[in-house]
């Protein structure tokens, strides 16, 4: 890249072209707001798109309007915080009528259909809101009176002039049957004609938008990226709004910078792809970032810049001096507040939250729902606080959890049991850890609505001491596919293990554990790899691994108990030490081995009509007993097998023969056994579910003896 010198100062702001929707921060620039004031947020917490406020120093969460329609998404917040414009109906924010209201939720007006929409930027002095619709550029009273048509023409890009009154975008003057334009940069009067202040040359790209036409705020420069190619003028261009002193301050030939001044017109910020440059208007210029996550906004002063990196958010001076990295995860939603101390963005888990510039005082102000920042505002609320959601989960007794859904899978480890419940309309995926007698731990997400899911599509789910890990998998266009995560009590934000295209069938994704042994099979690549999680010098996404296999004897992993690990393939069950190495092989025929399990040193497998017992260290067949049938093999432990179909358990004491069978709800039903007792889930009539835990000693009891 290079850099071209402008004479003379310039004072130039605007939004990056890929966030100009940021519009609706812009209360953050011009209200004043302090750490006390209200946060403008929209979240879908109950199910529904809707409109909120919450108090910087904790006050509250409190929606604006009462439930029902209309379905309003917030699309632009005034400049003094105290307007907000929505597009209203099913399709919002895409199609739908437009409405206005005060900050607090009062005085909502409908301010005339748009059949579409698309930006929406509210004038300087807060009197007007501008936007794109049907054929041309609307603007429209801030009170929601007077809509009309300003333009007749379908552009999609437009700024304010800062006295509010007129607008600069850019516009086709023609179409040919080989490309379209030339394009003219045109400044339109809210009363008056219009003039071309630039024509450019043809262009093969007929979305407006990507010239991202802004107006200084001292009204003194227009600078839009010229997207003529092989000519002197292609790049970052500025020119007066009398169309006159038309030069180039960034050289660039693909179009794909954005960029954006600070407030006191000294510094440039300028984003191409990953990399973030600080220039001034002279031409000098710092890197300062090759991993800028596209989310970049300067303080209300322009003393102070913050950018999101994959490692945190970033806060540095305008020089590029002095970076701080705040180590907090911050989406592409990011402002300030007008005391340029503290700063609003949407982090982890698409909550928001607040935090100071010197990256003290991290606060999270909402834990529920998918949301998305929109402003700030120094009217509080009119209607009361929202009511809290009623829990998913919910401990019943000491041995009991209830939960909304059915549950679609568990696996216990020890004196815990983790469980995955069906999506709710308010709660989508996550891990549920608990220990009977305790209190529930949640992993994974915070309670958010996932429209349209009804199933979690994870299989299996894998608790190992206190890690769990799980598979999703699933199909589209006749490829399948799985993603291997992974999360602890102690750090419940999930991290990616490894993901990729794997053969359809109904086994996709090999996962066992017990203790610290946690293993699964990786079968992207040609021959399938057993990999061992949590140890290793090499990285699994976002955990150490070793891989401890490869080739036909690594897959497929069917259990690991202790050191040991079992892969069960036709006519054959290979039991594995923890270190790959093999330690005994065991023949079948008829090939008919359809699950087969550890218990110390002892393989179980379920045959077809049988279950048989056999000495690791010996080969040595110990015992058999016949399988119910219809009837698969979920679990051993201590010399009782765990036996399941559709509507009922089975416990089965493999030395006496001595069972006992549960039915106690709907199906589907799972169970675990570890030396604690026996965990198992069911649903119940009324859609609901329950996970219940049977001690050791009572299982036994029921057996008819102890051991």
């Amino acid at each position: 890249m290079k850099l071209l010198a402008v004479a003379g100062l310039l004072v130039l702001c605007g939004t990056f072209g890929f966030s100009r929707a940021a519009t609706v921060g812009e209360a953050a620039s011009a209200a004043g707001a302090t750490a006390g004031d209200w946060v403008l947020l929209s979240s879908n917490r109950d199910g529904k798109d809707r409109v909120y406020s919450v108090g910087a120093n904790g006050e509250p969460l409190t929606p604006l309007f009462a439930p029902g329609p209309p379905r309003l998404v917030p699309v632009a917040v005034s400049r003094n915080g105290r307007t907000i414009a929505y597009i209203a109906g099913r399709d919002a924010p895409d199609v739908g009528p437009l409405y206005v209201s005060r900050a607090d939720g009062t005085g909502l007006r409908r301010a005339g259909y748009v059949p579409t929409a698309g930006l929406e930027v509210f004038s300087p002095n807060g009197k007007f809101l501008a936007f794109t619709g049907k054929r041309g550029i609307w603007i429209v009273g801030s009170d929601g009176r007077g809509l009309r048509r300003l333009t007749s023409t379908g552009e999609e890009w437009f700024d304010w002039s800062p006295d509010s009154k007129a607008l600069v975008f850019l516009r086709m003057l023609t179409r040919t049957f080989y490309s379209d334009g030339p394009y003219g940069i045109v400044v339109k009067p809210l009363r008056g004609k219009s003039r071309v202040i630039v024509r450019t040359g043809p262009h093969d790209d007929d979305h407006t938008f990507e010239y991202q036409p802004q107006w200084s705020p001292n009204g003194r420069w227009i600078s839009y990226i010229n997207h003529e190619e092989k000519t002197r003028l292609n790049g970052l261009t500025l020119v007066r709004p009398n169309g006159t002193q038309r030069h180039r301050v960034v050289i660039g030939t693909d179009g794909e910078e954005d960029y954006q001044w600070s407030a006191d017109g000294r510094w440039l910020a300028l984003l191409d792809g990953a990399e973030l440059d600080y220039i001034r208007p002279n031409g000098a210029w710092h890197k300062i970032s090759n991993d800028a996550l596209g989310s970049v906004a300067w303080s209300p002063d322009g003393k102070k810049l913050a950018f999101s990196e994959s490692k945190g958010l970033v806060v540095g001076r305008a020089d590029g001096r002095g970076l701080r990295r705040l180590h907090v995860s911050a989406g592409a939603e990011l402002t300030w507040l007008p005391d340029a101390r503290h700063i609003g963005f949407a982090g982890d888990y698409r909550q928001i939250w607040v935090v100071g510039s010197d990256g003290q005082g991290l606060r999270r102000l909402t834990n529920e729902g998918a949301n998305s920042l929109v402003g700030w505002t120094r009217l509080p609320p009119v209607l009361p606080p929202a009511p809290p959601n009623p829990p998913t989960e919910r401990v019943l007794d000491a041995n009991t959890v209830a939960t909304s859904t059915p549950v679609e899978d568990l696996s216990a480890d020890g004196p815990r049991v983790a469980f995955v419940p069906r999506p709710t309309l308010t709660d989508c995926f996550h891990v549920v850890a608990w220990s009977p007698g305790g209190a529930l731990e949640r992993l994974g997400n915070l309670p958010a609505p996932c429209p349209g899911q009804t199933t979690t599509g994870v299989k299996p789910l894998v608790l190992a001491g206190t890690r769990a890990a799980w598979v999703s998998s699933g199909g589209e266009g006749g490829d399948c596919y799985f993603d291997v995560a992974s999360a602890t009590l102690t750090d419940p934000v999930p991290v990616e293990v490894a993901s990729g295209q794997v053969a359809c069938g109904p086994d996709t994704g090999h996962l066992r554990g017990d203790g610290d042994l946690l293993v699964f099979n990786d079968e992207t690549h040609h021959l399938p790899w057993l990999v061992r999680l949590g140890v290793g010098s090499r990285r699994c996404g976002g955990l150490p691994c070793a891989t401890l296999r490869t080739g036909a004897q690594a897959a497929p992993v069917d259990a690991a108990s202790g050191a040991l690990i079992a892969v069960k393939r036709l006519g054959t069950v290979t039991v594995l030490n923890d270190q790959g190495t093999i330690v005994r092989s065991f023949p079948f025929s008829p090939a008919d081995v359809s699950a087969a399990r550890l218990d110390g040193g002892h393989l179980v497998v379920a045959r077809s009509y049988t279950l048989e017992s056999y000495d690791v260290a010996t080969g040595t067949l110990e015992r058999s007993q016949p399988l119910p049938a219809g009837y698969q093999l979920a679990e051993v432990d201590g010399g009782i097998a765990v036996l399941r179909r559709a509507q009922s358990i089975i416990v089965l004491r493999l030395d006496n023969g001595a069972s006992l069978r549960l039915a106690p709800g709907q199906p589907p039903m799972f169970a675990d056994l570890e030396t604690p007792g026996l965990y198992y889930s069911y649903a119940t009539g009324d859609g609901g579910g329950r996970v219940v835990f049977l001690s050791r000693a009572d299982l036994l009891q029921q057996l008819g003896g102890s051991r």
